[in-house]
Order: structure tokens, then C-alpha cells, then sequence
């Protein structure tokens, strides 16, 4: 048979090039969600809530404990955000743009000393 000199040389190569023993099988388990983030700002009495999802985005919740005012949106993963403001007005912003249109008929086009509004 084998002699124990050439046994363990064959174990020494082994493990030299990386074998690893066989290792039972672990399912998948996702990680676990992210947990939402809120912070309060006691001057404006504005509460936000952002909320990572599983497709890279955000979504926030407003809420203004003094005037009632709640809002939400959405920022993508991209940049682009969209939402609803306190007032009910749906809103979209385009990243790659700069454009902004909302409900209410607010429209903006441009970054920064560039950017007009109606």
C-alpha cells in the first residue's frame, strides 16, 4: 500500500495548492433588510424617515408635528426622485437633467446658476 512519507506529501500538496475539505452545504439566506433612519428636527418640528429598499432606493416620510403637514417620495438609486409634497402636488425630478415638474404646474429646467423655474 501507500507508505505514510508519500501520504503526507500528497496532504502537504493539497493543501500548498488550496484544496479545502468538503464543507457542508449552507442555504442562501439574505441579508437583512436595512433598518429606517429618523431624525427630528425640534426648531421646525419636521420628522423624516428614510427607508432603504431592497432595489437600491429610498423612500422618505415627512411629517411636521406643528403644522400637520405630512409628505413622502422616492429617490432611486440613480439620482431621480419623485414624491408627493404637503400639499398634495405630485412631483418628478429628473437627475441626469436637472428637470423638475409638479402637479401644482411648477416646472424647472437646469442645475445650479443655469436652473429657471416658472
Amino acid at each position: 500500500m501507500w507508505g505514510a512519507a508519500f501520504l503526507a506529501s500528497v496532504a502537504t500538496a493539497a493543501v500548498a495548492q488550496g484544496y479545502k475539505p468538503y464543507q457542508p452545504y449552507k442555504p442562501y439566506s439574505p441579508p437583512a433588510p436595512a433598518q429606517p433612519k429618523t431624525s427630528y428636527d425640534w426648531q421646525s418640528g419636521n420628522r423624516i424617515t428614510a427607508t432603504p429598499n431592497q432595489d437600491g432606493s429610498t423612500s422618505i416620510r415627512g411629517s411636521n408635528m406643528n403644522t400637520g403637514a405630512m409628505w413622502r417620495s422616492t429617490i432611486e438609486a440613480n439620482g431621480d426622485q419623485r414624491g408627493v409634497d404637503s400639499r398634495g402636488n405630485m412631483w418628478r425630478y429628473n437627475e441626469s437633467t436637472g428637470s423638475y415638474m409638479s402637479s401644482d404646474g411648477t416646472t424647472c429646467i437646469g442645475k445650479g446658476a443655469l436652473r429657471t423655474c416658472n
